[in-house]
């Protein structure tokens, strides 16, 4: 059997166009074997790995509450607990997971470590790889302070590398251009460096997929669209769509 490797970034609510690209495989009869993905990417690719369906997952994503941040309580509390936002994850996944055909990504706040993760408690695993730094405490998991390793890595190819036969890339966050309103907001500039970083170490990567779909044409939307979920995932099938075409594979 083939080994189809796929790759998913973190992306908050723009992490539903890998939806798009799932569904266009799928009607292709492609179904990947092997997932490596962080933060929102990664809560997709575990649903998608225990069987839920493209349809399920953007229903599950829109109805909870992972993908956007509770505003009024963070004012308050200054930095929110994983559990104000993935508490529900127990609805979903199992407590624990062994496999080599699931890895997500999370970052040791301490030592600046990249922590691969494919056996363990899947719940708090899937938190700490969400655990945006900038809202959320660090999760702490066999003895390390784990956050969303989007700012080292948000593109975890390597896993997959000499692994797959095939390796699909999905890279959700787009280049937006420069706004010198930027400099009005100190979070709005420093989301823009973020993005920054985050795309040309990821881009670098790019190489190791054999196909790669970089979802650029959503600079109109932003990592807390959660309301606009469903134009995100069409615009997504959209476009992955039409790149299948135009490479035939």
């Amino acid at each position: 059997m083939q080994r189809i490797g796929i790759v998913l970034s973190g992306g908050g609510a723009l992490s539903v166009a890998h939806l798009g690209l799932l569904k266009v495989l799928e009607e292709h009869e492609i179904k990947p074997t092997h997932f490596s993905a962080n933060s929102a990417g990664a809560i997709i690719a575990a649903l998608y790995y225990h069987n839920y369906s493209v349809e399920e997952i953007l229903e599950i994503i829109q109805t909870e509450n992972w993908l956007s941040v509770p505003f009024d309580k963070l004012k308050k509390q200054k930095i929110l607990s994983v559990n104000d936002m993935f508490e529900s994850f127990q609805k979903y996944f199992p407590e624990q997971f062994d496999s080599e055909f699931l890895n997500i990504l999370a970052a040791d706040i301490n030592s600046g470590a990249l922590i691969n993760y494919n056996k363990g408690d899947l719940r708090t695993i899937l938190k700490a790889s969400a655990a945006l730094s900038t809202f959320l405490k660090p999760v702490n998991y066999l003895g390390r302070d784990l956050v969303d390793s989007a700012l080292l890595n948000n593109f975890n190819v390597e896993p997959l590398i000499n692994n797959c036969d095939v390796i699909y890339g999905s890279y959700a966050i787009p280049m937006t251009t420069y706004n010198p309103k930027y400099e009005e907001n100190v979070q709005q500039l420093s989301n823009r460096l973020f993005t920054i970083n985050g795309y040309q170490r990821a881009k670098e990567k790019f190489k190791f997929c054999d196909y790669m779909f970089d979802h650029q044409y959503l600079t109109g939307f932003k990592v807390l669209d959660k309301d606009k979920m469903d134009i995100i995932y069409e615009k997504s099938y959209a476009y992955c769509k039409e790149v299948f075409t135009s490479v035939a594979i």
